[in-house]
């Protein structure tokens, strides 16, 4: 099985009463970006990225997911080859978000030190 190729997206409100959709570019062995992964993130997990091209990063809640699958006879499917050569493509938009902890209350023992 061919991992799946993860692309990023951050969402933020626009004017207009719409959004932007920027692209993280993550480190990556493959140096496109992505995240190559067997196991990608599901709608409503956190998770944290940090855009190498940008410098600034943090947590990030998934809030939409998008498949785009290889057509038979295209690049990433050569005919007469039995499967792709590259996984499916996942686009994710994400929000930022707090981490889990965020509703963590002070020990009263930890207001002391």
């Amino acid at each position: 099985m061919k991992p799946i190729v993860c692309s990023f997206y951050i969402r933020t409100p626009a004017e207009s009463g719409q959004f932007h959709y920027d692209p993280i570019n993550i480190s990556s062995p493959h140096h496109d970006g992505k995240m190559h992964t067997p196991y990608p993130p599901q709608v409503g997990d956190l998770i944290h990225l940090w855009d190498t091209i940008a410098k600034q990063g943090g947590t990030y809640e998934v809030i939409a997911r998008q498949w785009l699958h290889s057509s038979y006879g295209s690049t990433n499917w050569p005919v007469l080859e039995q499967q792709p050569t590259v996984g499916p493509l996942l686009e994710m938009i994400v929000e930022p978000a707090e981490g889990v902890f965020r509703d963590q209350a002070p020990r009263p023992d930890d207001e002391e030190a």
